[in-house]
């Protein structure tokens, strides 16, 4: 590894490294950024409470293990699960909630769950993704999972 000494050769070594914009898009750089932003004024940052892979046993794969995972954050819950390319769930608060699923090179999908709060959605591949459960002025997003 080497060592820095000139300030100026760092930060020309930097810039190099940094002058293709194009190798980057800005969804990827929105995303990286996001990544290491937890919290900002208009969003409360879901807890992970539940994931299927952490649990005992996990480790042992089968095709038709279905993920679980469970977010909270007060007054809010999202409960997920993902299987053969299905996601299914149940968010709460269920008045005018709507769920969106982001990924990081991908535009979001919107899901606006039934009365009782259920969704349903198909065709998803796995890959990093995150929730954002939007009701009444709250904004509620969980961290960024791969599922």
């Amino acid at each position: 590894m080497k060592k820095w000494d000139d300030e100026s050769e760092l930060m020309a070594a930097l810039g190099e490294a940094v002058a293709d914009e194009s190798a980057v898009t800005d969804r990827a750089r929105t995303a990286a950024l996001a990544a290491f932003t937890w919290r900002t004024v208009d969003e409360e940052l879901m807890e992970l409470l539940h994931d299927s892979a952490m649990t005992a046993g996990a480790a042992v794969r089968s095709t038709s293990a279905a993920r679980d995972l469970v977010f909270e954050v007060e007054g809010a819950s999202i409960d997920i699960e993902f299987s053969d390319g299905v996601l299914t769930g149940q968010v709460s608060p269920t008045e005018g909630a709507v769920l969106k699923l982001q990924r990081p090179e991908a535009d979001d999908i919107s899901l606006t769950p039934d009365s009782a709060g259920f969704f349903r959605l198909e065709g998803v591949e796995p890959g990093t993704v995150r929730f954002v459960l939007e009701f009444a002025d709250v904004r509620a997003v969980t961290p960024w999972v791969r599922l």
